[in-house]
């Protein structure tokens, strides 16, 4: 073998063996807290689908990226607990059964978009994401889609000179920013609206 192939084929085996265990999972903590004294009062039914309560988000590996996995369930549940409660209060979060009698109004949300962007070349050392939710107010007597109300947010950490640029280190902190700004972001569109004022009889 001469001396061109060998070196070829050790840079091929180095690649390799580099991106061996390059599947990295993002864990982060969302807690809103305790919902404050809901701004819109009126009885409605929540329903969280299991592909919303257990959403996950996957990214596959390239030359610049590693594999991530990263999941949102448990944070987009307990975001849309809080909104709800912080909207309308009376919030029945259903688990199969139908809407109690007195909901005006049955809400229903749905992951639309969500990327998250590792370090890489040329990123500035800042890892960022986006993520998109779409609420839809349905009749809760016969299911249909009375308007819907699409919120978008963005988020982004700069990782130190000396600090780690890991996605484990430098995404988590972008999801919580992301859980955040969706949280707030949500609230303020669902007070603004002037449908969801109507409806609820405000």
């Amino acid at each position: 073998m001469n001396s061109g192939r060998f070196i070829v084929l050790t840079l091929t085996i180095c690649m390799l063996a580099a991106c061996i265990g390059c599947a990295h999972t993002v864990k982060f903590s969302y807690d809103p807290g305790v919902a404050p004294a809901p701004t819109l009062p009126c009885p409605v039914a929540l329903s969280l689908s299991k592909a919303f309560t257990s959403y996950e988000h996957a990214t596959s590996l390239s030359f610049f990226t590693d594999e991530v996995h990263a999941p949102f369930g448990a944070a987009l549940q307990k975001y849309a607990t809080y909104v709800a409660q912080s909207v309308f209060g009376d919030v029945q979060v259903l688990d199969g059964q139908p809407p109690r009698s007195e909901a005006k109004l049955l809400l229903i949300p749905r992951v639309t978009s969500l990327d998250l962007r590792q370090i890489s070349p040329g990123s500035d050392r800042t890892a960022s994401g986006a993520l998109g939710v779409q609420w839809d107010f349905n009749n809760p007597k016969t299911g249909q889609t009375l308007f819907s109300v699409p919120v978008q947010c963005e988020s982004s950490h700069r990782a130190g000179f000396f600090g780690s640029k890991s996605p484990e280190k430098t995404l988590a902190p972008v999801a919580v920013g992301l859980m955040t700004n969706l949280t707030s972001i949500t609230i303020q569109r669902f007070n603004a609206s002037k449908d969801i004022q109507r409806l609820s009889g405000h």
